[in-house]
């Protein structure tokens, strides 16, 4: 080889994985700034466009589906109030028709992927009228929930197939990083209830990405999260998963056959990918983030899930004090 003319192409060094090469899964907010992005719009894109192209394991599930019956399921986590959207079509004649047409019969399996219990509950009034953000809305499941539920929604999100997803039920979807949120004079205190679920401890710095969530909400107004606890996605199990397939596989077509197989049905391959696909997959011990949402000049936080048996994240809700 002429060491002159020859060119070689160095590959960029693979980031730094805090839970694989720093024996670190539990965040705390002194690792604030230690970690470097990750191209955002490629870590959930795979699932939604899967989801898109109707492939087993990745529709019909309670973390992604967007049909009407799924989001009444939605509807009835968040309010107690169930089946809204069907009696609204059909009224009297909803139990007789949910009965006939087999909607009834099909409520264990939309439970596939688990189901919510959350308290205390919304008023199934509660979302009309106000102007809400669905903060990383991926498919779209959670901005449908509260447009049904007469949301005026804004949804942001990076991903082209989830922005696609959601383009389906309103036109008020951006493609805009959680992290760009100060950089939008328009969207700060603008909103009077911001969801953000699922998408802060997949991030390298949850701190700052809650801080940037939580500006979007007005005095007054409410911001409910989900993250990670440390319970299930901090056990040996998930963190020898998520070694084997982060160091392992080197295709799509290997990643996915590695979530299929984890799987306990292929029915359910989304919630495996969705957890081994982040770089980061951090658990946010709860007095953590109630120290987030205090800074950030909010009341203290409610845990909507402490009925849950089998805890593996932080439903909070709180607001912001006028």
């Amino acid at each position: 080889m002429d060491p002159v003319t020859s060119v070689t192409t160095e590959q960029p060094a693979p980031l730094r994985n805090p839970h694989f090469d720093d024996d670190l899964v539990v965040w705390d907010d002194s690792l604030s700034g230690r970690y470097q992005p990750v191209a955002y719009d490629q870590q959930f894109d795979d699932q939604w466009r899967l989801f898109l192209q109707g492939q087993t394991g990745f529709h019909t599930h309670t973390g992604v589906e967007t049909t009407d019956e799924y989001i009444d399921d939605r509807i009835a986590e968040l309010t107690g109030v169930e089946d809204h959207l069907w009696r609204k079509r059909w009224g009297a004649l909803a139990p007789v028709l949910s009965r006939l047409s087999g909607r009834h019969a099909r409520q264990v399996r939309r439970g596939l992927g688990g189901r919510l219990i959350l308290e205390p509950k919304f008023g199934i009034d509660f979302f009309e009228g106000k102007r809400c953000l669905d903060a990383g809305c991926g498919a779209g499941r959670w901005s449908k929930t509260l447009l049904s539920l007469g949301a005026n929604m804004k949804s942001i999100d990076v991903s082209q197939h989830g922005l696609e997803s959601t383009r389906r039920f309103h036109s008020d979807v951006e493609k805009l990083s959680l992290f760009d949120i100060p950089t939008r004079p328009d969207l700060q205190r603008a909103f009077d209830f911001t969801i953000c679920w699922g998408v802060i401890m997949c991030t390298h710095d949850p701190k700052k990405c809650f801080e940037a969530v939580a500006e979007t909400v007005k005095p007054g107004g409410h911001l409910y999260i989900f993250v990670y606890a440390p319970t299930y996605h901090s056990s040996p199990q998930i963190l020898e998963w998520r070694r084997e397939y982060h160091r392992t596989c080197r295709t799509f077509e290997e990643k996915l056959a590695f979530a299929y197989r984890i799987s306990d049905q292929p029915e359910n391959c989304i919630n495996q990918l969705d957890m081994l696909n982040t770089l980061y997959n951090w658990v946010i011990p709860l007095e953590v983030a109630n120290g987030w949402f205090e800074r950030a000049g909010f009341e203290t936080p409610v845990l909507l899930n402490k009925r849950e048996t089998n805890v593996c994240g932080h439903h909070l809700l709180a607001k912001r004090r006028v």
